[in-house]
């Protein structure tokens, strides 16, 4: 265990460091001093609004060349790793380089993939610079890219040499990516945290100043699953709460043109995957409406249709937690605790799900 504090706590799983709260990223200079050779991955936007915060507070990293690509889930490509391992040959990066992905979700997820590939192991340190990244997809050693416009169909489970998780980077955050974060802190409050869902309260996230705590507890929640399950065989499972029918939802706008942030898709999975909760493992109709409310407070429900229902089902089919032709689903049976690999959930019931969320119902 460790203490979440005001300043910085530093927490070594002997495979990752993890360096999190205000200040971590000088408290991470260190880390750095062995690399003669460091290599920066980032997208346009991480460039234009976090690379100077990043060069600024670190003034001694020796880089060697900056690899940039657009912004957004399309990056997550074939085609964009292969930009990357192009740019670390043409770099000189060697087996004793050290990439640094710095940036969100996506960045981490393919720069872990081209670091892990690369040479058969290039290492790599994550600095994430979203709500998101730094309470999710930068912990667990997920890397990966999308493939036939499916969500992480291709990837490793792969650790970091370290994790830096600073809320500096969060000043520069537009709306929709602090929202697009707080789908998964609710995640991890309603599947193992109640403490954090009673600090969260019913408010809206812009309500919310005590962010470097909320960060630590919600980061210190996945961490601790992580620890005892790096390859998603038990309990890790339980953080794809609200991410079945999610991912369905996010891959659907995807190919339609028209994405939406992994936040929203999330935050309309778990609605979803609640009302099944309370079909599958009774959770409480009370406790129902009381986590619909909190999402709706914060989230405006998608304008998919009942039509779009068939396709959903069919993204639904690609999801990775399928065995033997059954979605296996991660539930809440109360609020702070999930069970996962309940099967047998019916394709009617997925359907019904839907259809709660887009007529607004409430549980019965």
């Amino acid at each position: 265990m460790f203490i979440i504090m005001n300043s910085p706590f530093i927490f070594d799983t002997k495979t990752v460091n993890y360096i999190i709260g205000d200040g971590a990223l000088q408290q991470a200079e260190k880390l750095f001093a062995q690399y003669s050779s460091v290599f920066i991955l980032m997208d346009e936007n991480v460039e234009k609004y976090c690379l100077d915060v990043l060069m600024n507070a670190l003034p001694d990293i020796k880089v060697r060349g900056y690899i940039k690509i657009p912004a957004g889930e399309s990056s997550k490509s074939i085609e964009h790793a292969i930009h990357i391992w192009e740019s670390l040959t043409n770099l000189g990066a060697s087996r004793d380089s050290l990439l640094i992905n710095l940036g969100g979700g996506v960045v981490s997820d393919i720069g872990g993939f081209c670091a892990s590939t690369f040479k058969r192991g290039l290492k790599f340190i994550n600095i994430p610079t979203t709500l998101l990244a730094q309470v999710d997809a930068s912990i667990g050693g997920k890397t990966g890219i999308d493939f036939l416009s499916y969500k992480n169909q291709v990837g490793l489970f792969v650790d970091p040499k370290a994790v830096i998780i600073d809320p500096v980077f969060l000043k520069t955050l537009e709306y929709k990516y602090w929202q697009s974060g707080f789908a998964e802190v609710t995640k991890h409050a309603l599947i193992m945290d109640k403490e954090l869902w009673k600090m969260l309260g019913n408010r809206r996230f812009t309500e919310i100043e005590e962010w470097n705590s909320i960060i630590q507890r919600s980061a210190k929640d996945k961490i601790d699953i992580v620890r005892y399950d790096k390859t998603e065989a038990g309990i890790r499972k339980i953080l794809n709460f609200g991410h079945t029918v999610g991912h369905a939802i996010e891959t659907f706008y995807l190919k339609s043109g028209n994405p939406i942030t992994h936040g929203q898709a999330v935050a309309a999975g778990i609605i979803c995957e609640t009302w099944i909760s309370s079909k599958m493992v009774e959770l409480e109709c009370e406790n129902v409406e009381e986590v619909i409310n909190r999402i709706d407070l914060n989230f405006d429900r998608l304008q998919f249709t009942e039509n779009d229902i068939s396709e959903l089902m069919k993204e639904m089919r690609q999801d990775k937690k399928i065995v033997d032709g059954d979605i296996k689903f991660s539930l809440l049976r109360k609020l702070g605790k999930a069970v996962h690999d309940i099967g047998n959930v019916d394709s009617e019931l997925i359907r019904d799900s839907l259809l709660f969320y887009i007529n607004n119902k409430k549980c019965n």
